[in-house]
Formats: C-alpha cells, structure tokens, sequence
C-alpha cells in the first residue's frame, strides 16, 4: 500500500471550509492527512480544560471520506499558559539568560515541569481517539531536534546529575575530561557548569558530554510518549518526523531508534531548487539513516510543496520527488502544506490550495502523485531492500568536527554525504549504520570520517573484518576515543593493526590558518595551493578535490594507491588482510571523485551487483518482480539504453532499444505484461 496526502490544520480555518477541503482532497484521490501538529493549546486552551467536541468533527469527517489519520501528539510547541505558570521550562541563551517564549521550540524538554503536563496531555489525546475509525497512527510530536537546548540553571542541574550517573565519582570525570589542563579540577560533581557562556565554549570534551546530555533527555522524552501509544493504543501505529542531523541541536537517532520507532518518519525537503544536487543528496541520505537497519518503510510526514517565498519546485519536479522517494523505500508523501496560511512565521510557504482556498497547480500535480500512487500500488512497493553495503553515521562524529574546526577542516556531513554519493551514482542501496552495535551483516562497510572511535565501534569493525568483512575507512577518522581525547596510541586509534598502519604526519594542500588567535597576532588567510595531490590506481590518475591528505606508515599492509605530485610519495590507499577479512584505508576525506571509481573496483570481487547502469542524474532501482525505476532527477532530457523491449506502466508506451526520459520525468518498466 502506498499513501499520498497533505498536512492539514483546520484550527486555521473555519469549520465551514473543512467538507469543502477534504472534498477536494477525497477528488485528488488522497488516503492520508497528518494532523494535529503544533496546536496544543488548540485542544486544551487553559489548564484542563480540553476542547475535542470541534477536533471530534474533524476526524467523523475524514473517516467519512476514508481518509486515514496520522495524528500528532502535540507537545510541542506548549501553549503559553504553561509558560506563564512555570517560566522555568522556558529556554535560556548561551548566557544563560530566560528567552521569551514567541515562536515554536522554545520549551526544556528536559525540564520535568514541561515533561508531567506534556505527559499529561499525550495520554487524554491518546485515549480519546485511540479506537476512532479514521485513526491510522500517532505522531510521536513534531520535529524533535529543531529548536535550540537550554542553557539555564536547571538544565545544569540535570547536567550534573547526567555526569553523576555516567561516572560515578569525580575522579573518573576528572580523568575524562582530562581537568588537570588549565587548572580546571573539579571537587564535586556540583562544581560542574555548562561548558557554554556566551561566546565563549569549553573543552571538547566537555562539549561531546553535553550533546550527549541534551541527546538523552530528547530520546527519553520522545520514549516516553511512544511507551504512552504503546500501552493505552497498542493497534495503533506511531511515527515521527524528527530532525535528529540538526547540526545546532539535534539527537544521537541510531542509540535508540529501533527500541522506539514503528513507521520510520522525516520531513523530506531536498529544497525547490532539483540542481541543488547536495541538498537532493542530503534528502536521500536522511531517509536512509532514519531507515537505519529497520527494514521498514519511510514515511514523508512532510513533503515540499513551495519553500519559504517560493510558490514551488519547476513544473514537474515535485512528482519527481515523489518518485526518488520511492527509489529510498518511501511509502508516503504527504505534502506541506495543504493551504497557504494567511498569518504566522510561515505565512509565506506556499501550499497545494493558494491563501484565497483556490488549488493551485501543484494540487494538481499531488492529484497525479496520488493517482499514479494508487496504480503502483500492485508492482512491490513500498521498496523492501536488503542492503549489502553499509555506511557508518556518527552523531558523536558530528560534534566532535563541528567543535574544532581547524582541524577538521572538511564538514563531517559532507564527508559522509561524499561517500553516500558514491553509491546513488552507481544505484546501490545502502543501510545507515551505528558501528557501536551494528546489527545486520553486509558484504562492505564504509566508515568515512568517523572522528570519534569509541570502545564498541572499535569491537564492531575488528569482528566484522576478523569474521570475512570488508572495511574502507577515509581520513579524519579513528582520531579521538570515546572521551573526546586524541589516542595516544599509533592512529588509527584502537585500529591500528587492523588496518596494518600508522599515521602520524599529515598535509594541508593549501595554506593553513586557524580559528584561533595564537600568540595575540592576527593572522591572514593566504589561500594559497601548496600542492595538488593526484591518487595514483593501476594505470590510473585521479586528482580528487581535497585541501588534506594524511601520510601513512605501511606496517603490515600492503599499498593499492600512492600519491604524486605531492613532496613524499606516501601511500594513498592501503589494504591490510585480519583475519577472515581485509581492511582499507584512504588517505583522503571522503570524496566522491575517487570514492566511485575505486569502489566499483572492488564490488566484483566482493560480490556485489551494481544497480542500473544510467547516465548520471537518472536514479534507477530494480524492483522484486525485476521490474525497474527510473527517475530523471535533471532539468533535461535523459536517454536510457535498453536491452530488451519494455513497457512503461506509467505512460503505456512501448519502449525497444531506449528508454526517453524528459526532465523530471518517471518511469516503471515492467518485467512482464501482467
């Protein structure tokens, strides 16, 4: 089954226009609509004192029209009585200054004063609709990650009772936050602060344990209310459409997910802008990590109809979405946003209805979606991929990078973006993986800039490789143990047999100017080329894009590839055989340029059979009937080769030795007439 639909609100309009929508999306053969989101204080106005007899009539209407609800449990953002009965769960700033609560996300969902009366609300909005007819699935609330931590005295408190229970005693603190530095010793567990104030930000292990902290505290909030829908709804569905990649807050998604996550959910929006290929990337691998190894379904909770002052994507290219969507195992698209709101911080984000409550013609293009939803419905999808390649993901990664920058130089998201590249270019699945327990079995993992290299990642690529795996790891990774600490044993750190390596010496291509002011002089950023690597392969030469590359010292590994035009001629790539299994590194961050050619030349050995072969720009998936995929993901015109006659489900047409493929454009062929 597949579902296609939209995000409604009908507290912004009034009752007399709700029929006329959702008969205007019952005519656009809708299935689905996500409601209830970001409007508590819609459902109890002041403290209980619940108002469901006008939400009642909404959902008799949707299941009227057979209309399946996904329902919000709309804890955030709260309503401003409960900020004025107890101002402290109101976010404080870096200065730890009470911000006031005027926009959406400003809430502590640590704070236990917000977590009893969110509680509290779930459970009523989960009972009263838990055995309605138009009920499909409860949403575990909206956009967990976006919004920003609080700073304030409170969150300290809970911070230091976090680190009581992580360590135990101050000297195992101490020790870990290697204290004796700076004269930052510290007595008891109460001495400790936010490593944040103002400007102003601490040591990088201090920083590494706080987003952990804050990590926490939103998965056991988010636990919490999926343990509510699991106890008092146990036939109902949960999801969400979480931000847990938000690089200013965010969550550690992979610690958790599989103890909570039912229907795997996200607000996919790659933008309106199709040849913005990064953030189309980015909107592919988010859906994968949310997948991680669940083997389930995505669901597109929100889908991009129009961006902020944008009326929408080229004509087009939203059905294409919806189709690359499908190629990443999604199994619904409901589209942000229904109407065009008239008011409020998105009054300005065009919807499928424009602001008078007149479809636009995007409503008509979702008609399509939906229709032709409907036809696929039969052909094996939604997706069920089994991956033989996996692509490790660290949120730990990404604080460690972001939090000294000079020297990781190289966005860890793109690092690992890069590698992720490399396999939609040759229509690979992957799964999204954390290596602190990996649970599934595959033929390559791929370990790209994995900074952090903590005790059970270390354990989970030494067995995997011991056992007949095969690993490639890129630079930056393998620098730091589980503390935030550089090891002080040979890098790659808790791996370097493994690999058979050690690396020491590194190289900036171009000049090297720190963020920091060292010395009190200020100092100029020269960008100057120094050298320009070039990645000798066999018979081949390849110049990635890259401003570091790091000089390895072979132990017992032997050297694939080695660097010219570079002042040492050090290797490049290395491969180590441990025990069943090999071990590979490359010298480089992660990058496209190199990454593909290289592993597609180790695919045949390991078995693995590439996707479709496509020009570039055509993502492409077989399906479990051998029927195929094929989404043109450019604004031009696309040509296939075929080796055999098909036909296209989608157009009809018979297609002999080519398949055409027009700008933004879908197609199925079919393995058999049916």
């Amino acid at each position: 089954m597949l579902y296609a639909g939209t995000n409604y609100h009908p507290h912004d309009w009034p009752r007399e226009r709700w029929k006329q929508d959702i008969d205007l999306m019952k005519e656009a053969s809708f299935n689905l609509v996500r409601l209830g989101h970001l409007c508590w204080d819609s459902f109890e106005p002041t403290e209980g004192n619940y108002t469901f007899e006008w939400f009642d009539e909404v959902m008799d209407l949707f299941a009227k029209a057979d209309i399946k609800v996904v329902l919000d449990i709309a804890t955030r953002p709260a309503p401003t009585w409960l900020h004025k009965k107890y101002p402290e769960i109101d976010l404080a700033d870096a200065n730890g200054i009470r911000m006031e609560a005027q926009t959406r996300y400003m809430e502590d969902v640590g704070h236990p004063a917000f977590q009893e009366y969110a509680y509290k609300f779930a459970e009523t909005l989960i009972c009263r609709y838990r055995n309605h007819q138009a009920l499909y699935a409860f949403g575990l609330c909206n956009e967990f990650g976006s919004g920003s931590p609080s700073y304030s005295a409170s969150a300290r408190d809970r911070f230091q009772s976090w680190l009581s229970a992580k360590y135990g005693t101050i000297e195992h603190l101490n020790h870990a936050w290697t204290t004796q530095r700076w004269s930052r010793k510290l007595n008891s567990f109460h001495d400790v602060v936010l490593p944040v104030s103002g400007s102003v930000r601490g040591a990088p292990e201090r920083l590494l344990d706080m987003s952990r902290f804050y990590s926490d505290e939103v998965l056991e909030f988010m636990h919490g209310l999926s343990r509510l829908v699991k106890r008092l709804a146990p036939k109902a569905r949960e999801t969400t459409n979480h931000w847990s990649e938000n690089p200013g807050y965010g969550f550690d998604y992979l610690k958790e997910y599989d103890e909570m996550i039912d229907l795997p959910g996200i607000g996919f929006y790659p933008g309106t802008n199709p040849e913005d290929r990064r953030a189309l990337i980015a909107a592919c691998f988010f859906m994968d990590h949310r997948i991680g190894e669940l083997g389930r379904p995505i669901w597109c909770l929100e889908f991009q109809t129009g961006d902020f002052g944008g009326y929408g994507s080229p004509r087009n290219a939203m059905r294409m979405y919806a189709y690359l969507s499908l190629i990443h195992r999604s199994q619904t698209v409901c589209a942000w946003t229904w109407r065009s709101m008239l008011g409020g911080e998105e009054q300005y984000i065009f919807g499928l209805v424009d602001h008078d409550g007149e479809p636009g013609w995007k409503y008509g293009e979702f008609k399509q979606i939906a229709e032709e939803f409907n036809l696929l419905k039969d052909y094996g999808l939604p997706r069920d991929a089994s991956p033989e390649i996996a692509v490790a993901y660290s949120f730990e990664s990404l604080k460690v990078a972001a939090g000294n920058k000079s020297f990781y130089k190289t966005d860890y998201t793109e690092q690992v973006l890069q590698a992720y590249e490399t396999l939609e270019l040759s229509n690979l699945d992957c799964n999204i993986v954390n290596l602190r327990r990996m649970l599934l079995s595959y033929k390559l993992l791929i370990v790209p800039g994995h900074a952090i290299m903590d005790d059970d990642s270390a354990a989970t690529i030494r067995s995997y490789v011991e056992n007949g795996g095969t690993v490639v790891m890129t630079a930056y990774s393998a620098k730091v143990d589980a503390h935030n600490r550089v090891f002080d044993s040979p890098l790659p750190g808790a791996l370097s047999d493994v690999f058979g390596i050690r690396i020491g010496a590194f190289a900036r291509t171009r000049s090297h100017t720190p963020s920091e002011n060292a010395g009190g002089l200020e100092k100029t950023e020269l960008r100057l080329e120094r050298e320009r690597p070039v990645i000798v392969l066999g018979q081949e030469r390849y110049e990635p894009p890259i401003d570091y590359y790091e000089m390895i010292e072979t132990k017992t590994a032997e050297t694939e590839a080695f660097f010219d035009n570079t002042l040492e001629r050090s290797p490049a790539v290395t491969r180590n055989r441990y025990g069943k299994g090999e071990a590979i590194y490359v010298a480089i961050p992660a990058s496209t340029a190199f990454l593909k050619p290289f592993l597609e030349s180790l695919y045949p050995a390991l078995g693995i059979e590439t996707g479709p072969v496509t020009p570039p720009g055509v993502a492409a998936r077989r399906l479990e009937d051998g029927s195929t995929l094929y989404v043109n993901t450019i604004g031009k015109d696309q040509t296939i080769a075929l080796e055999h006659p098909k036909t296209g489900l989608l157009t009809g047409r018979q297609y002999r030795n080519s398949l055409e493929l027009s700008a933004y454009e879908a197609e199925l062929l079919l393995n058999k007439e049916r």
